[in-house]
C-alpha cells in the first residue's frame, strides 16, 4: 500500500474535494468573433508585421517552447484494437485497409526492409506481423526488429519524407524555427527523460547533415505535480501491487517548465502541429507576423509602464493602444496609476486562432473576472455552465483553441515574471478514464493555454487553417500538409 505521510494525506483530501466539487465554471461575457476580440490581418498588414519582426528579431532573444513528452501510442489505438480481436468492427477494418493500401505514402516506408516492401506490393504481407513491426520493438520471426512506434514519443515518429530522406517532428520544429528567427534561436522541448538520448541523436543527425546550429534544452514535467487517481467511490486508486496510482496532471503542469525559459520572445506550439516544409509558407509567415505584433505590443506597454512608474499618466498613449488592440482598458481607470500598472504589468501573449471545423476543444471568449475586468480567455467546453444564456454564447463560438502562441514573460524592468502568479488555480479539469481495466478519475492542473494563462494580457488573431496540422492518428500523416 501507499504510505500515508502527512503531506500525501493533505493532497488526497484537497484533490478529493475538487472531484466532489466538479469542474469549475467560468462566467462568459460574450464570444470572441471576427471584429469582436479576434482580428484578421490584411495581406498588407501581415507584410508590415513580418517586416517589423525581421527588423527587430536580431535585437532580442527568441526561444521555442514545444511540449513533446506525449507518447505516440494514441496514433495507433485502432491498430492495437485490430491486434486484440479476431472480429474487428467495420471502422477498424477500414482504418487498417487504408493504412495498408497507402503504406508507400508514409515516411516510415523508407525504413521498411526490402522483403516487407515486396510483400506489401504483392499482397503477400502478413498483416498482423506488419502491424507488430510498426508498434513493438520485438524481433520478428523474419529477424526484423520492430520500430516500436507505439511506445516512442510522438516527436520521434517519422512524419515527413523528402525524396529518400525522412524527418520527425523534433527535427521539423528546429528547421521551421531557424527559418523564422535565424540560427541563434533556442529550442526548449519538454520530454520523457527515458528518450532523451534518442531525441538528442535525432537532432544531432539533422544538424550535422545540414551544417546548421540548434541550441536546445530539455526539461521533464515535475513528478511532484502528478495527480492522485481515485476510484468511482473517491478512494485513492491502487494498482495490483497496492501502490498508489498517479497520473501526469496535464499541460498545465508545464507552467513550471515554461517559467525556466528566459527569452524576450517565446513561440509555443505542440510537437505534432508541424507541416511538411513544402507546405509551411503560411505557417511561417503567420508566426513571423504574430511575432512582430508581440514585439510591438511589448515595446508600447513597456513605454507606458515606464511613464506610469515615473508618476506620469500617459492617457493618450493608453487610449491609442486600447483602440488599436481592443484591450478593454476600463475608461474610468485610465487616470489611476496603480490600476494601469496592474492592468499592463503582466505576461502577454499573441494567439493565432483557426476557424473551428469540428475539432474537439475549447475556444476564445470574453470573460469577466472577480474584479469586473473583462479579458480575452481560452475556455474549455467543460468549464462552461449549462445555463441557457451561457450555452447560447458557446454555440456562437467560431474559432478553435490557439494553435500558435507568441509570448513575452518579462516585465518592463527586464525581470521575468513568476508565471504561477498569473494562473487561476480554480480552473482545474476533472479527467475520467480507463487505466489497465479499471475506472480512475483525477485532477489536471489549469491548462497551459487557458487557466494557466488566465491573467495574461491576450490578443487573438485569425490565421490560415493550414497553420494547423495536428496528427491524432497515423492516417493524419496522409493529409496534404504532411506530404510533398
Amino acid at each position: 500500500m501507499y504510505t500515508k505521510d502527512t503531506n500525501l494525506s493533505g493532497q488526497i483530501e484537497i484533490q478529493r474535494a475538487k472531484l466532489l466539487q466538479g469542474n469549475p465554471n467560468l462566467l462568459l461575457s460574450e464570444v470572441c468573433r471576427i471584429g469582436n476580440g479576434i482580428s484578421v490581418l490584411t495581406d498588407e498588414a501581415k507584410a508590415a508585421w513580418i517586416s517589423a519582426f525581421n527588423e527587430h528579431k536580431t535585437r532580442v532573444s527568441i526561444a521555442y517552447f514545444i511540449p513533446a513528452s506525449g507518447s505516440g501510442s494514441r496514433m495507433f489505438d485502432t491498430l492495437y484494437n485490430f491486434l486484440q480481436t479476431d472480429n474487428p468492427d467495420s471502422q477498424t477494418i477500414e482504418f487498417v485497409e487504408h493504412l495498408l493500401n497507402c503504406a508507400p505514402d508514409f515516411a516510415f516506408y523508407e525504413l521498411l526492409p526490402h522483403s516487407i516492401k515486396t510483400d506489401l506490393k504483392t499482397g503477400a504481407i502478413d498483416l498482423k506481423n506488419f502491424i507488430r513491426l510498426l508498434l513493438f520493438s520485438d524481433k520478428m520471426a523474419d529477424q526484423h526488429t520492430g520500430f516500436n512506434y507505439g511506445n516512442l514519443p510522438k516527436g520521434l515518429i517519422p512524419f515527413h519524407r523528402y525524396g529518400d530522406k525522412i524527418t520527425n517532428p523534433f527535427q521539423e520544429h528546429i528547421l521551421q524555427g531557424i527559418e523564422i528567427s535565424g540560427p541563434d534561436s533556442v529550442f526548449h522541448f519538454t520530454i520523457n527523460e527515458t528518450f532523451k538520448r534518442q531525441i538528442n541523436q535525432s537532432i544531432e543527425k539533422l544538424i550535422s547533415g545540414r551544417n546548421i546550429k540548434a541550441t536546445r534544452h530539455f526539461s521533464v514535467q515535475n513528478p511532484a505535480t502528478d495527480a492522485i487517481a481515485f476510484d468511482e467511490n473517491l478512494n485513492p486508486a491502487v494498482d495490483e501491487k497496492g501502490s498508489l496510482i498517479t497520473r501526469p496532471s496535464g499541460h498545465g503542469a508545464l507552467l513550471e517548465n515554461l517559467n525556466a525559459v528566459k527569452a524576450n520572445l517565446i513561440f509555443i506550439r505542440n510537437i505534432d502541429n508541424i507541416q511538411h516544409q513544402s507546405k509551411s509558407t503560411h505557417s511561417i509567415k503567420s508566426r513571423m507576423a504574430l511575432g512582430g505584433i508581440a514585439l510591438h505590443l511589448r515595446t508600447e506597454i513597456f513605454s507606458i509602464l515606464t511613464l506610469l512608474e515615473e508618476g506620469s499618466i500617459p492617457v493618450e498613449k493608453i487610449k491609442a493602444l486600447n483602440a488599436i488592440f481592443d484591450l478593454r482598458v476600463p475608461v474610468e481607470k485610465m487616470t489611476d496609476v496603480s490600476a494601469m500598472i496592474d492592468f499592463f504589468d503582466r505576461p502577454l501573449r499573441v494567439c493565432g486562432m483557426v476557424k473551428n471545423e469540428g475539432q474537439p476543444g475549447g475556444g476564445p471568449f470574453w470573460v469577466k473576472d472577480k474584479t469586473g475586468t473583462v479579458r480575452r480567455q481560452i475556455v474549455e467546453k467543460s468549464q462552461i455552465s449549462n445555463l441557457p444564456e451561457q450555452l447560447e454564447i458557446l454555440i456562437k463560438s467560431t474559432h478553435f483553441n490557439p494553435v500558435e502562441l507568441v509570448c513575452s514573460t518579462q516585465n518592463f524592468k527586464g525581470t521575468f515574471f513568476d508565471l504561477k502568479n498569473f494562473r487561476n488555480d480554480d480552473l482545474y479539469f476533472i479527467v475520467q478514464k480507463n487505466h489497465q481495466g479499471k475506472f480512475i478519475q483525477y485532477i489536471e492542473e489549469p491548462g497551459l493555454w487557458n487557466g494557466g494563462m488566465d491573467k495574461w494580457l491576450t490578443l487573438f488573431y485569425e490565421i490560415e487553417s493550414d497553420c494547423f496540422s495536428p496528427v491524432k492518428t497515423v492516417l493524419d500523416l496522409l493529409k496534404p500538409l504532411h506530404r510533398e
